[in-house]
């Protein structure tokens, strides 16, 4: 509905939580406004200064100011107060409908914020500023081709703005309309001539429409502009290729081979189209004569092996036949850095760990400062268990990057380990300063930092500390289990205890520890039959059960009356002579003191 003088307009009924703007987006959001807003007014202010006079005048210049301020500095509540106020004063000002329509194009409603731009282009329809905008709404909207008709007329009105047509080549494009897309492109061309990425889009969408005549017409003009190119004549075989035109594909491929015999991308190509025929002869021979080519780059050689590892089921490849293709390469290229790294991702992927452990040090010992490497390196470490690799490797991974997180974790470790909490906690505050809010690696260092805390005897920091953990992270279930099992030997928040054991065990069912944990917590709330379930649960899940498990087993049998039973395991425990254990021989003696727990 268009605005009739004198009518009144309010648009402050939109839902102010729209409004609310992390303090990156704001600072984005003002640096677009300084740049679109200052320009618009600067133009719209001469319009209105024409049309106003006196006080009326004042009062418009005044709220109009005030509202790009509010609007610059994030108060757009204000701000549309302000230019509410404008259209009272005023209301047949394109710029303020500008003005109010980009605010509220910030919310999800996008009714309002195109009806005032329709206006606003209606009253100043030469206007880049409000045709863009109408535009991106329009798009928001899902209104492509009308957005697509604004750029049409910006075209006309700018013929030199290349972006124009761009943009709506790429509008039609997402509608599937390559006819007009290809329009745009011939316009485009008739302006600023031909070009390499203009005729290779021309041909993508003529391909889209299954002309292969108008294809391959567009592509020969880059085959005749550049014929020492042959990657033009890959573009071609491609095309004949996707389009069932296969012995004209594979002739073109076949020449190019013949005049660049060092052209491994084709080769590769080759090697892939063989495979899709199940000719395995014309496969390998490709793929052989790409690989062990001196000239061909080794970055695309790993490139295409990546590619089978990562589409091997699909392609039906074996794991071995891969590896066969890799160790050409370790063969001929030793020493080269991006072939070693594929062959510790492949290593990685097959599941041997000392193997990759030894081509991630070989890399590192070539590049110290590459950051990704030692990550990888500190992980495989961790992952073997090798808590000395951990802490050297650690410590002289910060010697190059003292500001990353991880290497503090991976130090601290082998520390808790060590019983050294002064210095683990040392390590792991270092870290905790350095990692990103809300991010794993930070849940972790709250972790281990609630571990060190809680050995030291500073329960409630510990306490705090796996809180923050299951904040971040609600699913880490090595501190759920930890924090459960610390609060059931104090007696304290069972129920909340049964809780996060519950969560472990739901992810991890057979989980000796966690079962062991349970069967406690379920003990200490007397729930003793269900509690001799668990128990039993986790000594059957575990090879080697601990002396802890049999102290367990005892105390919960004696409860449930089985005291016979109960000395036989409290017997056991005592055999395996596990430190963690309690005071098993008084137990055996005298069974069970009230106060008889850890």
């Amino acid at each position: 509905m268009k605005l009739k003088e004198g009518e009144e307009v309010s648009v402050t009924r939109v839902n102010n939580k729209s409004f609310i703007m992390t303090k990156l987006g704001r600072s984005l959001f003002i640096i677009l406004l300084l740049l679109c807003t200052v320009e618009v007014f600067a133009d719209k202010k001469k319009a209105v200064v024409s049309t106003l006079e006196g006080e009326a005048k004042v009062q418009f210049d005044y709220a109009f100011m005030e509202g790009v301020r509010c609007k610059i500095l994030g108060d757009l509540k204000s701000a549309i107060a302000y230019f509410d106020q404008c259209m009272k004063i005023y209301n047949q000002s394109a710029a303020v409908r500008y003005e109010l329509s980009s605010i509220l194009a910030l919310g999800n409603d996008y009714n309002l914020p195109l009806q005032l731009m329709r206006e606003a282009v209606e009253l100043e329809p030469m206007n880049i500023w409000y045709n863009l905008l109408l535009a991106n709404i329009l798009q928001k909207k899902s209104m492509v081709e009308e957005a697509c008709k604004i750029y049409d007329n910006l075209i006309k009105l700018h013929p030199d703005r290349e972006d124009f047509y761009i943009i709506e080549t790429d509008l039609y494009s997402s509608v599937e309309k390559w006819e007009k897309a290809i329009d745009v492109l011939n316009r485009y061309e008739k302006q600023f001539g031909v070009s390499e990425p203009v005729i290779i889009e021309k041909a993508k969408l003529y391909s889209k429409l299954d002309n292969v005549k108008n294809a391959s017409a567009e592509i020969m003009k880059l085959v005749k502009k550049y014929p020492e190119k042959t990657d033009y004549l890959g573009l071609l075989a491609e095309l004949y290729l996707s389009h069932d035109q296969e012995k004209k594909g594979l002739q073109l491929l076949n020449k190019i081979v013949k005049q660049d015999p060092n052209n491994g991308f084709v080769q590769l190509y080759l090697a892939d189209y063989y495979r899709t025929k199940n000719d395995t002869l014309n496969t390998e021979k490709y793929i052989h004569s790409a690989l062990l080519n001196d000239k061909v780059d080794n970055g695309l050689k790993v490139q295409y092996l990546l590619k089978l590892l990562v589409n091997q089921n699909e392609l039906n490849l074996s794991l071995d036949h891969i590896y066969s293709y890799l160790q050409l390469l370790l063969d001929k290229y030793h020493d080269d850095i991006a072939v070693r790294t594929l062959n510790a991702d492949f290593l990685k992927r097959t599941n041997r760990l000392e193997e990759c452990r030894g081509e991630l040090e070989f890399l590192i010992s070539k590049e110290k400062n590459n950051y990704l490497v030692w990550e990888e390196l500190l992980m495989m470490y961790n992952q073997l268990e090798d808590t000395a690799a951990m802490y050297n490797g650690g410590l002289e991974c910060l010697n190059y990057f003292p500001n990353e997180p991880l290497p503090y974790v991976m130090i601290s470790l082998p520390l808790l380990i060590r019983n050294d909490y002064t210095k683990a906690m040392d390590y792991l505050k270092q870290g905790l300063a350095l990692a990103p809010d809300n991010s794993p690696i930070k849940a972790q260092l709250f972790a281990y930092l609630g571990e060190a805390y809680y050995k030291q005897g500073n329960v409630k920091e510990a306490f705090a500390m796996f809180d923050s953990t299951l904040l971040i992270n609600p699913g880490d279930i090595m501190t759920l289990n930890n924090y459960s099992y610390y609060l059931s030997l104090r007696d304290e928040h069972l129920d909340k205890a049964e809780k996060m054991i519950s969560i472990a065990i739901s992810a991890d069912p057979n989980n000796s520890t966690f079962l062991d944990t349970y069967a406690w917590v379920l003990f200490k709330r007397k729930n003793y039959s269900l509690a001799k379930f668990y128990i039993r649960s986790a000594i059957e899940n575990d090879k080697n059960p601990s002396g802890v498990l049999y102290e367990h087993y005892g105390d919960i049998l004696y409860m449930n009356g089985e005291k016979e039973e109960a000395v036989k395991m409290w017997q056991k425990a005592l055999e395996l002579g596990d430190e963690d254990c309690g005071d098993l021989k008084n137990k055996i003696e005298n069974g069970l003191s009230v106060d008889h727990e850890k």
